[in-house]
């Protein structure tokens, strides 16, 4: 990770309406994983997309509503006063067992992806989570190769146990978890 990126945990005091005006959402794949009769299989069909003003606000809110309320938190790495990515992990433990948290949200802005920064804040997640005292982070990836691939490097795996509203949200999306 270059040394000019810095990682914090956000603060209110950190959120402003145009918290994430400058991120680079966007995303573009050739490849897409999809879920025939139990079994995942890389299918060659593509699309690209992109956050709108309207999403960007949205998201900072939520931060702004999570973090006041103490139910999760948000970690952002910057490059000066360029936020470059982030993370948001929420507090609400679920399962038969009450062993997962949700890592919601976990992106990196285009131009600064492959250098380690999604790495990096997907382990203070984890730490974070482990500080909870829970077992395992439970996530929605969408079906592009690319970002699988990064969460299968990192080592999660399918999830034990489907989390029928978040499945039912994304029914794209493959329900994930990490054990810590």
């Amino acid at each position: 990770m270059d040394s000019n990126v810095k990682i914090k945990e956000l603060t209110s005091s950190d959120i402003e309406g145009n918290l994430l005006l400058n991120f680079n959402r966007y995303q573009k794949t050739d490849k897409l994983w999809t879920n025939e009769s139990g079994s995942w299989q890389l299918v060659e069909e593509g699309y690209s997309f992109d956050w709108n003003k309207d999403k960007k606000e949205s998201i900072a809110k939520e931060f702004l509503h999570i973090i006041n309320n103490k139910k999760g938190c948000v970690f952002a790495a910057y490059n000066g006063n360029n936020l470059i990515g982030f993370a948001m992990l929420l507090n609400d433990k679920f399962g038969t067992n009450l062993e997962y948290v949700q890592l919601k949200y976990l992106h990196v802005s285009y131009e600064y992806r492959h250098q380690g920064i999604g790495k990096h804040l997907f382990k203070l997640c984890a730490d974070r989570a482990r500080e909870l005292n829970t077992g395992k982070l439970y996530l929605s990836a969408n079906d592009s190769e690319d970002t699988q691939r990064f969460y299968l490097t990192l080592g999660c795996t399918d999830a034990a146990e489907i989390d029928k509203k978040l499945a039912e949200a994304e029914p794209y999306d493959r329900q994930m978890e990490y054990i810590l």
